[in-house]
């Protein structure tokens, strides 16, 4: 424990729990290829850090149903050698670096290990003489060595010799702000009997035994991506709860239907097997549950911004 690599992984360590009490769960750890205890508490604290901010989505705290926004995180505009030419102000907040620390610098040194092969590939795409964008993955470092796991958004301009790289994250829109502050009137102007009373609705936040069950289902969801699912009947008798609660509970859960929750993972999964295997499209939309590759193909693009084919030729 005494030795000079562990203690910078109890910085990272006190660097991460010192933003969890900040409020902030966009950081990570990163994994070692270690077997100790301080290895298993990272593991433990990124877990805890993922749960509680699956928790805020779940429970409420951030408004599923309402509409969601685009919302500009970091920002970077690079030379044809991939070069930071120009940052916006987040990403000295978000990375913890001063503006003058990344003029000039190589956009790769800010990438942890795990995206520098991807960022390569992307740097050999920037030989392409036509204009091209790509919506990619890429885990950011910061200057305490902490993950920043960021969707970013990257457009190259061959004729300008520019690259823009920008992350983003979903945010409320404007009109659900307002409708909260509606809201907000209405209630106060009932209060004194100006409007009428509202009707009763069902509470929106989900008691444990009911998150038990519908964890179950998800489950079950992930387990048979390759099969058609089941009526919403069957499963909720398979997870010990009726079709009403397994539909309303869903939906306050994971923000979308157990149909589209389907999708979703069987999309994701699309995307690994397309990224790191060989295999034929064909074999893998058959694989996930889709009937064909072009079906497969078209809600690929319709979710990630490019086709399986044009992954592919990045990931070779």
């Amino acid at each position: 424990m005494d030795r000079p690599e562990n203690k910078k992984r109890f910085e990272k360590l006190f660097a991460q729990l010192l933003e969890l009490s900040n409020g902030n769960f966009s950081y990570r750890i990163e994994r070692t290829e270690k077997k100790d205890v301080l290895e298993a508490l990272i593991f433990l604290v990124n877990s805890a850090t993922e749960e509680i901010s699956d928790a805020f989505v779940h429970q409420g705290f951030v408004n599923r149903r309402g509409s969601r926004t685009a919302l500009v995180q970091l920002f970077f505009e690079l030379d044809i050698k991939g070069f930071v030419r120009k940052t916006n102000k987040m990403v000295g907040t978000l990375l913890q670096y001063r503006e003058d620390d990344l003029n000039h610098v190589p956009f790769a040194t800010l990438l942890s290990p795990e995206s520098h092969k991807a960022w390569a590939k992307i740097i050999k795409a920037m030989e392409i003489t036509a204009p091209w964008e790509i919506t990619f993955r890429l885990v950011f470092i910061t200057k305490q060595g902490l993950l920043f796991p960021a969707h970013c958004h990257i457009i190259h301009f061959p004729d300008e010799r520019r690259t823009f790289v920008t992350s983003f994250d979903m945010i409320q829109t404007k009109e659900m702000r307002e409708r909260q502050l509606q809201r907000k009137i209405e209630k106060q102007l009932r209060s004194h009997k100006l409007l009428p009373q509202e009707t009763q609705r069902d509470p929106a936040v989900l008691h444990t035994s009911d998150i038990e069950k519908l964890r179950v289902a998800e489950k079950y969801i992930k387990d048979h991506l390759a099969e058609p699912l089941p009526s919403l009947k069957e499963i909720a008798s398979f997870c010990g709860t009726n079709e009403y609660k397994l539909k309303k509970g869903f939906r306050e859960l994971y923000g979308m239907t157990a149909f589209q929750y389907q999708k979703n993972e069987r999309l994701q999964k699309a995307h690994v097997l397309v990224e790191h295997t060989h295999k034929k499209v064909t074999t893998i939309a058959k694989m996930i549950g889709f009937k064909k590759g072009n079906h497969l193909a078209r809600e690929f693009r319709k979710r990630y911004g490019y086709s399986p084919t044009e992954l592919r030729k990045l990931s070779k």
